[in-house]
């Protein structure tokens, strides 16, 4: 090989890499912190979750603590739809009169899956976005019937 085609080389191989370093081999992503709140206040319950969907399908998810604050890690840069749900742990359990053995005599528990009006766990019914960018603070204020 030839100086001249090697020079040429190189500098194709240069241009690819310049090329991928800036044609966006990934967004930024920013982390995000805050809290939630349900009526006003913090909702002290365990197991919440706050998602963020960014412009690209990317997800983040962060546990909220009982203080309602959360930090949010490396959230893509843009737009994002905003999921917010508390797990009810009562969902799905069933029930049976006590000291009854009859399995069939099991009630099944209707409770509902969050604690949380569903809309707020739900990507195409929720209300809640943000545009994430560097020192994103997103503070979400829910509402909703009162929780036992």
């Amino acid at each position: 090989m030839t100086h001249r085609r090697i020079g040429i080389s190189i500098r194709v191989v240069a241009i690819a890499a310049l090329a991928l370093s800036l044609g966006g081999c990934g967004k930024k992503k920013y982390d995000v912190t805050g809290q939630v709140k349900y009526n006003g206040a913090p909702l002290a319950k365990p197991n919440g979750k706050i998602v963020f969907i960014g412009p690209d399908g990317s997800q983040v998810d962060a546990n909220i603590g009982q203080d309602g604050t959360y930090t949010a890690p490396k959230v893509t840069a843009g737009l994002n739809k905003v999921l917010v749900y508390y797990p009810n742990p009562a969902a799905g359990k069933s029930t049976r009169p006590r000291g009854e053995p009859d399995p069939a005599k099991f009630k099944p528990n209707n409770a509902p899956m969050y604690l949380t009006p569903e809309k707020y766990a739900d990507v195409d019914a929720t209300d809640l976005s943000t545009e994430v960018k560097q020192g994103t603070v997103f503070n979400a204020d829910l509402t909703g019937p009162p929780i036992p």
